[in-house]
């Protein structure tokens, strides 16, 4: 205190300084402190000289505090800190504090000599700015993200139209990476395209004004033989009013292009009508081959409800309802819906069948409309006609054939049947005439005739009679008559097995009896030509419709006896092999001959429709035809050809046991 009373003028400016101020002796004991302190603490000099001004530091700060004072009184260092301090008011408020040594004349620290320093004005403002930079950099960090992750191309092209920012959809666009768009001008970028848009950038420059919504397109220098499609927005780039550059946004749209061109030409170059319809059923779209189709120009139908005009009625004239119209149903059910039952009406009246597929649009999660597409399946229907009326003309020719083998093949049994039956009624005539000799002979009333004369007339008839021959013929004739009636027999249930259940409807039928069973029909087509040798392995009951396949088998042996002819011309008998096994899930049917062949270069038109080798009248080309419809499309199945001209022909067919699935 001393100092203090030889500088009174100094503890005067000490009280007017605005400051806290404060002494301390070597220790760290206060021992002054200023008028300034008291006011703001409220605390006298007596209360601080006593260590209680630790009392004043903000709870969260006093364990610093004290360290760091205690490590300056330590060290003899300039103790220097920021903490909290409370005011009069019991607000704590930031201060700047500071205390230097000072020494005496030997060198030994006589007192310190501290100020206090309210900061807290600086710290919130300092707080406000840190804040404000954080959010600053959050939003940077965010805008980065975002130009980084968007699909869309961001830039910025200072006054010398060279790039100072690329994203990186930007940089992707011109198929480079940013590092190599920075820095470089756009007319080195996009080369092919600089001349169009310079005007566009100078433009900017020049007013002040955006350039909104440019389609450019061009090449780049990366990637030269592909054209590119950009849409492009122009605008200032200002800082304190001057326009330092060309900010650009740019919209890479050569897919979007690209996809547009695609479904366009698509949509006009496809031979079925297609047609797109909204939440209420009204037209949005329609190709070429819609408008063709139905006699409509796209002009005339946008907008219109289709199904009140184009699929309101049944091919009797009776109406469709609403809920009745695939379109709609695929609309308000949103699911795929196809068909080939409906007709649509032209804009003339008059109406087709079509086939259609109709399957529901989605604009987000809601169904907003459906697209259709349809084809005329008129001369579908008349070819479908026509194969039906072929199929039938194939079976009046195997009908014809058949006929006229089962006729001779029924005709040798009933030939010598008939000749058997006069021969036992001849011998029956006989046996009777001898019979009654016999009665005469034994008749009590004729007693005056002599037993001599009685034996002679016997003797007599039985000569006539012939009995020795009788008994041995008559039983003779009658087993050959009943063969020959069971053989008759059998070729009727032979035909009728054959020609059973010859339509649409499906069942499991055993495939071994059926070849069976064709053979036996088809015996005088192949009797005189070839032996046949059955090698038919175990087969379960295959799903199918048998007629077809016995019409299929059929044909195959009829073939096969026709490929023998020349044999048969030279006195050679061929042989025709027909073997069945189990594959898998498949039943496997061959037959095979060894006879003419068939040409490499006809092996793969014999499927043809119309297509013989037969000459004129002997056939007519649709029964290989009729049995690839049958074995492929009837039941879901396979054939093949293996043919060796001079060595022979094998047909395989392999049917699914299951059946088609349908």
């Amino acid at each position: 205190m001393g100092f203090w009373s030889a500088e009174g003028g100094l503890r005067v400016l000490a009280d007017t300084i605005p400051h806290l101020l404060w002494t301390a002796d070597s220790d760290g004991s206060t021992q002054y402190v200023n008028s300034q302190a008291t006011e703001y603490t409220g605390f006298s000099a007596e209360a601080s000289s006593s260590g209680q001004w630790l009392s004043l530091v903000h709870p969260d700060d006093v364990d610093r505090v004290r360290e760091a004072w205690d490590e300056a009184i330590r060290t003899g260092t300039v103790y220097e800190l920021e903490y909290r301090f409370r005011r009069v008011d019991g607000q704590f408020r930031w201060h700047y504090f500071r205390s230097v040594p000072v020494r005496g004349t030997d060198g030994q620290i006589a007192k310190w000599i501290g100020t206090a320093t309210d900061i807290d004005d600086r710290k919130a403002l300092e707080e406000s700015l840190r804040r404000v930079q954080e959010q600053t950099a959050e939003t940077l960090r965010l805008l980065e993200t975002i130009q980084s992750a968007s699909p869309v191309g961001f830039g910025f092209v200072d006054r010398e139209f060279r790039f100072v920012r690329a994203n990186d959809s930007l940089a992707t666009m011109v198929d480079l990476p940013v590092d190599q768009v920075v820095g470089r001008t756009v007319a080195e970028i996009v080369p092919t395209v600089w001349p169009r848009i310079e005007p566009l950038y100078r433009r900017v420059l020049e007013t002040g004004e955006a350039v909104l919504d440019v389609e450019v397109i061009g090449r780049t220098a990366a990637e030269p033989d592909r054209i590119h499609s950009w849409l492009a927005t122009y605008y200032p780039v200002r800082v304190d009013a001057a326009i330092v550059g060309v900010g650009l946004v740019v919209l890479d749209i050569t897919k979007r292009l690209e996809a547009e061109a695609f479904r366009s030409a698509v949509m006009e170059n496809m031979a079925e009508g297609l047609y797109t319809i909204d939440d209420q059923g009204r037209v949005t779209s329609v190709n070429r081959a819609a408008s063709q189709l139905l006699g409509w120009t796209a002009e005339e139908l946008l907008g219109k409800p289709m199904h009140d005009t184009v699929h309101f009625q049944r091919a009797d004239g009776t109406r469709i309802s609403t809920d009745e119209c695939p379109a709609v149903t695929a609309r308000t059910e949103g699911r795929p819906i196809c068909g080939d039952d409906q007709v649509f009406t032209r804009k003339d009246g008059s109406i087709f069948p079509v086939s259609y597929s109709s399957a529901p649009l989605y604009i987000g999660s809601k169904v907003g409309g459906a697209v259709v597409v349809f084809r005329d399946i008129t001369e579908l229907r008349e070819r479908q006609r026509r194969e039906v009326e072929a199929r039938h003309d194939q079976k009046l020719e195997s009908l014809g054939r058949l006929s006229a083998g089962l006729a001779h093949e029924i005709n040798t049994p009933i030939q010598f049947v008939g000749d058997n039956t006069r021969f036992l009624a001849e011998a029956y005539q006989e046996m009777l005439d001898l019979l009654l000799v016999y009665r005469e002979c034994l008749d009590l009333a004729s007693g005056d005739m002599a037993w001599e004369e009685r034996a002679k007339r016997v003797a007599e008839a039985e000569r006539k009679a012939d009995v020795d021959y009788l008994a041995e013929e008559v039983p003779s004739a009658v087993r050959q008559s009943l063969e020959g009636v069971e053989r008759v027999a059998s070729l009727v249930r032979a035909m009728k097995s054959f020609s059973y259940k010859d339509s649409r409807d499906r069942s499991y039928a055993d495939l071994n009896e059926a070849l069976t069973t064709t053979l036996t029909v088809a015996r005088n087509e192949v009797k005189y030509v070839a032996d046949v040798v059955l090698d038919l392995g175990e087969l379960p009951e295959v799903l199918c419709r048998i007629g077809d396949l016995n019409q299929v088998f059929l044909n195959l042996l009829v073939n096969a006896a026709d490929a023998m002819q020349d044999k048969a011309a030279r006195g050679e008998r061929g042989e025709i092999r027909i073997s069945t096994r189990v594959e898998g899930p498949m039943a496997v049917i061959s037959i095979a001959d060894n006879g003419s062949g068939i040409p490499e270069h006809l092996q793969q038109t014999i499927f043809e429709p119309f297509f013989t080798t037969k000459e004129v009248g002997k056939g007519t080309g649709q029964g290989l035809a009729l049995a690839r419809a049958v074995v492929i499309d009837g039941h879901g199945g396979s054939i093949e050809v293996h043919s060796t001209p001079g060595e022979g022909t094998e047909f395989v067919l392999c049917l699914p046991v299951a059946g088609k699935r349908l």
